[in-house]
């Protein structure tokens, strides 16, 4: 018997010796940046309205209620259409459905530019919903192909970081965009539409040849890596359907709580998700530049018509300031998560630390803007932290069609969230100010927490089995078929 370097136990067999630590830090590699730049792009085609807003919403004369409306309405296209897009994933698979999906949001996302009522705005933040809708499920399902279930937790986690990196890349380049106002006889946040979806049309055409569709046929892993891990995924799904078969069915999660339970839990995080997203920038206006926390439009006076232009583009770049701690906490936590074989405190800490703070936040503005806006990003930390280890579990009770489907009522669920997040506040906003938003999303993720926590469902032996499968340690007593699989898996490929 034979131990390789990651510290797998491999038969003394003739052929090539498969390092499967090294074979999945490469499918790591070779998955994750292309999943990565996908969801950047998804995140600054639907985001970018936050910073347009800035000049649009005066063009169009809307009021913040019907801003956010608008913000929200993406979510409505977004929940419908999860279900069928997931479905289809299935058959056709990732590089082609996704580069469609990708191609024809980026095709909308530029026709925004068009829009000069606010029916219009809201016609087209619905369409760029329907055509995002397959993004995020689609690349967990596309994930969950290679990866056990804490390996998607994380992988996963690495991906839906670019939530906050599309803000920190998005800022500057929509600040540099939104000072073109006036080139060529348009305003600058049409530019910042036609601009960036333009890229995502273009990388959504290269994505079709760049993205692996399957283990077995991973073009930067060599063939005794695809064999292993081809088989290695095919047993485990084999294990899971002869213990767990009725789950594997893409019906099974519509009646299994757990998914509904943990969808729920994931709607109020895209509750608070969407409402810092598109209210971030009002928020730095009202602390730093002249606004307030009532939520009435700030009185502002310029000097001239190149400082009136200049300050949407300070307050992109000024918002850049929460999206660093943010992406970083998200990639440690869900280390962490991973490391620990834990979720539920992973996720409900956070989430209570994030309710605190929006509590703290109405009393610290009295006495410190800063202090206030610090503790605006300790929580928005909180807000996105949860997102790996709650992504993670469906897979522990959900394979093949059925974790399709289940992923599916998971992510249309969250997108009611993301609904409800900026209408809601910007409904908020109009009767109460900021203040009410703090006291409403503090009271949410204390509540949050609290769910989480108590979240304790029985069956976990798949999750368990695959995980150990997935780095290499002994199985525990009650995970003997997956144990089995794996060491036949090894078997025929080392």
């Amino acid at each position: 018997m034979a131990t390789t370097k990651g510290g797998d136990m491999a038969l003394e067999m003739p052929g090539p010796q498969v390092d499967t630590h090294r074979t999945i830090r490469k499918a790591y590699l070779g998955i994750i940046p292309i999943l990565f730049l996908t969801t950047t792009l998804t995140y600054i085609d639907r985001s970018n309205v936050s910073f347009a807003s800035l000049q649009f919403k005066p063009d169009l004369g809307l009021t913040a209620e019907q801003y956010g409306l608008g913000a929200g309405i993406f979510y409505i296209g977004y929940a419908v259409f999860q279900i069928p897009s997931n479905l289809i994933i299935t058959r056709v698979g990732a590089p082609l459905w996704l580069g469609f999906l990708i191609c024809a949001w980026g095709i909308v996302s530029a026709c925004t530019a068009t829009m000069k009522t606010k029916e219009q705005y809201y016609a087209v933040r619905f369409l760029l919903g329907v055509f995002e809708s397959g993004c995020f499920p689609g690349s967990w399902w596309h994930l969950q192909l290679f990866f056990t279930s804490l390996e998607v937790g994380f992988a996963y986690a690495a991906v839906a970081s670019s939530t906050a990196l599309s803000n920190i890349i998005g800022a500057p380049l929509a600040a540099g965009i939104l000072y073109m106002d006036g080139v060529g006889g348009l305003r600058g946040w049409q530019w910042l539409f036609i601009l960036e979806g333009s890229i995502t049309a273009v990388y959504g055409i290269m994505l079709r040849f760049v993205l692996a569709p399957k283990p077995g046929t991973a073009y930067f892993l060599k063939p005794a890596e695809r064999t292993w891990l081809a088989t290695r995924q095919d047993n485990l799904q084999a294990a899971f359907d002869e213990k767990h078969g009725r789950q594997g069915k893409w019906w099974a999660a519509i009646p299994d709580w757990k998914i509904w339970y943990l969808a729920l839990c994931y709607a109020i995080v895209q509750f608070g998700i969407t409402a810092i997203v598109y209210f971030n920038p009002f928020i730095v206006e009202a602390l730093f530049f002249g606004g307030n926390f009532s939520g009435e439009a700030p009185k502002l006076h310029f000097a001239n018509k190149r400082d009136a232009e200049w300050h949407p583009a300070k307050i992109a770049l000024f918002s850049t300031v929460l999206w660093v701690p943010v992406g970083a906490g998200m990639i440690f936590v869900s280390w962490s998560a991973k490391h620990f074989k834990d979720r539920n405190w992973h996720s409900a800490i956070p989430a209570v630390i994030a309710g605190v703070c929006f509590l703290c936040v109405p009393p610290t503005i009295k006495h410190s803007a800063a202090g206030g806006y610090v503790l605006i990003i300790i929580a928005a930390t909180g807000v996105w932290a949860p997102h790996g280890p709650l992504w993670s579990w469906p897979k522990t009770f959900l394979h093949g069609p059925g974790a399709a489907v289940g992923i599916a009522i998971f992510n249309s669920i969250g997108a009611i969230g993301g609904f409800c997040g900026p209408y809601v506040v910007g409904g908020l906003v109009d009767r109460g100010g900021y203040i009410v938003c703090m006291q409403v999303l503090g009271g949410l993720f204390l509540f949050l927490g609290v769910a989480i926590a108590l979240y304790r469902p029985k069956d976990l032996e798949a999750e368990e089995s695959s995980a150990h499968v997935g780095e290499g340690d002994a199985a525990r007593p009650n995970s003997t078929e997956l144990a089995k699989a794996n060491n036949e898996s090894q078997a025929k490929t080392v």
